[in-house]
């Protein structure tokens, strides 16, 4: 639902941009529809710009390259056409996002999720890294996108191309002086309004740029700041529990015979059922700066510098039954089903339970991200056929979590608790039994603190010559070198309060919260007791208690790649004049991987690994006739592993005879890709593309669980001394990482973009692009000797963007939708279900702009219109896992330019 206030402000803002702009439109189809005066003649001057212009500039690029791209650009100085990179890119065929808190958060490329996609800032590779993300997967989200002014995806793999990527290279470059001419400024100021909080926030953006006049030396700078505070509301069951001995209810007061009781013991009933509203507060401050200097017409050199820190604090009050989670005598073994509805998928719809223990949990955790790169290129053109580039750069993500704090308090053995999904699965009607407002009713159980941090450093060197042998073959060599270093930390101080250290009566340190203020909710129990963390903090003395080393979450990996290329290219005519351009050329990479870590508690292990690889590519591009273009392309790629999964620490459970760890001799995915595409460009700014793609994987990393004798393992007999009857010549369950059999990814891309210029003059100013992609793919998760097929996680079969736009005189609008289908997150699924995923959904955004003068301009815009929500799942009987939402959020602003 939407408030009625934030619904009439929405809606006379929407009203007021949108009257302004067709009146201002239609002013200026009347000055342009004058007849001339008598004995004049009429020229008319079309000049493209804004987002129109953006279009026509990305349309350029992608006729001209040889490989396989899509690309965005900036509309204007400092007017990136998203407010979120990742939701820029989505806007591209076969690409989609994965949404966090409300925003682009990773992005996957024709069904290859965030590891297997490279990205490079201003030309050399960076991992960007936020909370929780310990892969190669590049977080957007940190970065403000005003930052940049150009985003280029190459789908097609080019032996010039550092190697590293399954489904392609993102490349993002920001501003720098030479881009303009002479003395620019730019600034925005934006308020931004969320429908469930009802707050405006500010976003703001500046940019400052010169030149000299001949272009040999310039300096730009900008910097971009913005705030957020989104709620994430919703319900959440973490998982199903399935059928399993260990599991099984006390009994069951209601089944009359053996088989109802049987059928109670064997459903599928949730794990942590709960309501959920997430308070996030994010900031953003990004900053860049660029120099160029061209000492003379061969020479020039840039240093680019970017930085950006994204700091969020997010509270997190929970009420849920947390004995459905805990397999013993004490949780689920002690609950009684006094009555029950399951449904025909074998799945609890309603229960009235005895003997269930309550948890108010309340948490906060701060996360901190500071990213920085500096990148110095230089070219220089040795004589009119010789020309060489280097470049040299260094990146650090440096993650930090320096708070996370939490509190339980439980009410125990409550009888009457009532689990109600019959109306609705998505949003069930959850009681409790008892007065959950009530302070003196809950006892403090738990409290927990710990702190984390991930650095991930890349360093970069390299450097390229090429040659002109004649006007139709060049030849180009070059080598690569990078370091990543990763650094993994963890510790906490988590304390159990037993006995008389419990405090029975929480009044002295709590708080009322309530859920649903602009969730769906049915009824049931909607205000509740949760510490009040403050209060908590200082009536506890928590953070005096001292860290302990989490060992098994000290891990470091370092990885060494160098490679070297050799292409050439052609640039000639064949067949009577028909355009022919190609690449072709192999790269050779050698990766070294040193990686250390601890298993169990204090063993600590050093591995090391290598593996080269040879990778021939080509890519060709035909003109058959003007303004058609057929491209192909085929490649060895690879894509390594990432980078946690490579140490060998890990952890040791004795008493369930459990080992898990990294494996440090995993190898890279490796792949074949083929790609063929046509490209007609039948009017000005105006493309029918349509490109098939498969790609062969020869090499697929999943995860395997095997049984071994422990003594096998090359492991201490020390770390399973605290458990009894516990032996080394015991079977234990061992889980981690290999390189298993691979599997296939297939797909068929469409896109269509045109400016409609055959509409009556009054109707003019209209124009769409859109793109609808098709993906399968199969991959065996499992061994060869029992092989578990499925479709990669992360891959949507289907996914379509569409962006209708109007741009006229003074006044520019586009409304988009981004579109995707359902996709896995987990194959197999764990706790007895079958895989772990998320429905498909649709996104739908909203942009105008009125110029008030040449160089200000007040924008409108609106995000999530539709107020989406993410449906997460368990198994094929579609069990919810978590269905949340973050509200729709509208800007109004202004833009400067001079």
């Amino acid at each position: 639902m939407m408030s009625s206030t934030f619904k009439a402000r929405l809606l006379v803002s929407c009203a007021a941009m949108t009257i302004a702009g067709f009146a201002s439109a239609g002013k200026a189809s009347a000055q342009t529809a004058a007849p001339p005066a008598s004995g004049q003649t009429q020229v008319e001057e079309v000049i493209v710009t804004g987002y129109r212009s953006s279009l026509g500039k990305a349309l350029g690029a992608k006729r001209a390259s040889i490989g396989a791209i899509d690309a965005i650009l900036a509309e204007d100085i400092a007017a990136f056409p998203d407010q979120n990179l990742a939701e820029a890119i989505q806007r591209l065929p076969g690409v989609t996002i994965d949404r966090v808190g409300g925003e682009g958060r990773q992005i996957s490329v024709r069904g290859l999720n965030a590891d297997f996609t490279r990205v490079r800032i201003n030309g050399v590779e960076a991992i960007a890294t936020g909370g929780g993300n310990r892969s190669r997967g590049f977080d957007f989200n940190v970065f403000a996108s005003e930052l940049f002014n150009s985003i280029t995806v190459r789908k097609t793999q080019s032996a010039d191309i550092a190697e590293g990527s399954l489904g392609a290279t993102v490349d993002l470059q920001s501003g720098r002086p030479f881009d303009y001419t002479g003395f620019k400024a730019a600034a925005s100021a934006q308020g931004s309004l969320n429908s469930i909080t009802d707050r405006v926030l500010p976003r703001a953006a500046g940019l400052l740029s010169w030149s000299n006049p001949d272009k040999t030396f310039g300096v730009l700078a900008s910097v971009a700041y913005s705030k957020r505070q989104p709620v994430a509301e919703g319900f959440n069951t973490t998982r199903w529990q399935g059928a399993d001995a260990s599991d099984n209810f006390a009994g069951c007061s209601k089944c009359a015979t053996p088989a109802e009781l049987a059928k109670v013991q064997n459903a599928f009933y949730p794990r942590i059922p709960r309501y959920t509203a997430s308070k996030i507060d994010s900031e953003r401050l990004g900053v860049t700066f660029s120099t160029q200097w061209r000492p003379s017409s061969k020479a020039e050199l840039s240093l680019d510098v970017l930085y950006s820190d994204l700091n969020q604090f997010t509270e997190s009050p929970n009420l849920e039954a947390i004995s459905f989670s805990r397999s013993n005598a004490a949780g689920v073994g002690a609950t009684i089903v006094r009555d029950y509805a399951i449904n025909d998928r074998n799945t609890f719809t309603y229960g009235v339970f005895d003997k269930v223990d309550v948890r108010s949990e309340n948490g906060t955790q701060r996360d901190h991200t500071t990213f920085s790169q500096v990148t110095l290129a230089g070219k220089y053109a040795f004589s009119d056929r010789l020309r060489g580039q280097a470049r040299i750069g260094v990146a650090n993500s440096d993650y930090r979590m320096p708070e996370q704090i939490s509190f339980q308090l439980d009410r125990n053995d409550v009888n009457g608790y009532i689990y109600d999904g019959r109306q609705n699965d998505r949003t069930p009607i959850i009681t409790y039994g008892f007065d959950v407002t009530n302070p003196a009713l809950f006892t403090l159980t738990e409290m927990r603190s710990a702190v984390q941090t991930s650095l991930n450093i890349t360093r970069t060197a390299g450097g390229d010559l090429e040659f002109d042998v004649d006007q139709h073959l060049k030849l180009r060599g070059g080598l690569d070198a990078q370091q990543y270093v990763v650094k993994y930390r963890g510790a906490n101080r988590n304390q159990v309060l037993t006995g008389a250290n419990q405090v029975v009566g929480v009044g002295a340190f709590s708080k009322i919260v309530e859920f649903g203020r602009d969730f769906p909710f049915p009824g049931g129990d909607r205000k509740y007791v949760v510490a009040d963390i403050g209060k908590a903090l200082a009536y506890t003395n928590l953070l005096s208690y001292p860290l302990v080393v989490l060992q098994g979450d000290t891990r470091d990996v370092e990885e060494k790649d160098l490679s070297g290329f050799g292409q050439a290219v052609v640039d000639a005519t064949i067949f009577g004049g028909m355009p022919l351009r190609s690449d072709f050329g192999f790269r050779v990479a050698h990766t070294k991987v040193t990686s250390r870590g601890f298993i169990g508690s204090g063993v600590y292990l050093t591995a090391n690994n290598d593996y080269t690889d040879v990778l021939p590519s080509m890519n060709i591009t035909l003109e058959p006739r003007d303004n058609f273009i057929l491209r192909g392309g085929v490649a060895k790629v690879m894509a390594r592993p990432t980078l946690g999964s490579l140490t060998p620490g890990g952890s040791v459970g004795a008493s369930t005879r459990t080992v898990n760890f990294g494996n440090p001799d995993l190898e890279p995915f490796r792949a074949t890709n083929f790609d063929l595409s046509a490209e007609w460009y039948f009017a000005p700014e105006s493309l029918l593309g349509v490109a098939v793609f498969y790609k062969k994987i020869d090499s697929f990393i999943a995860n395997q669980t095997t049984r071994a004798v422990y003594s096998s393992l090359g492991l201490p007999a020390s770390l399973l001394s605290t458990s009894a009857g516990v032996s080394v010549n015991d079977i234990f369950d061992v889980t981690n990482p290999y390189n298993g059999e691979g599997g296939w990814l297939k797909g068929v891309e469409v896109q269509y973009q045109q400016p409609f210029k055959f509409l009556p003059d009054y109707l003019r100013g209209f124009g769409f692009i859109g793109n609808f992609t098709y993906v399968d793919s199969s991959v065996n998760y499992g061994t060869k000797a029992a092989p578990n097929y499925n479709k990669l996680t992360g891959q949507s079969k289907t996914t379509a963007n569409a962006t209708l736009y109007f741009e006229r005189g003074k006044f520019s609008a586009r409304t988009s939708l981004a579109r995707r289908s359902g996709f896995l997150t987990q194959f197999p699924g764990s706790n007895g279900n079958s895989e772990h995923g998320t429905h498909g959904s649709t996104y739908y955004d909203f942009s105008s702009s009125y110029k008030l003068r040449p160089n200000l301009v007040v924008t409108l815009e609106g995000i999530n219109l539709g107020d989406k929500f993410t449906d997460a799942y368990v198994d094929t009987a579609d069990r919810v896992s978590d269905y949340r939402h973050t509200g729709r959020e509208i800007l109004l602003g202004v833009r400067w330019t001079y």
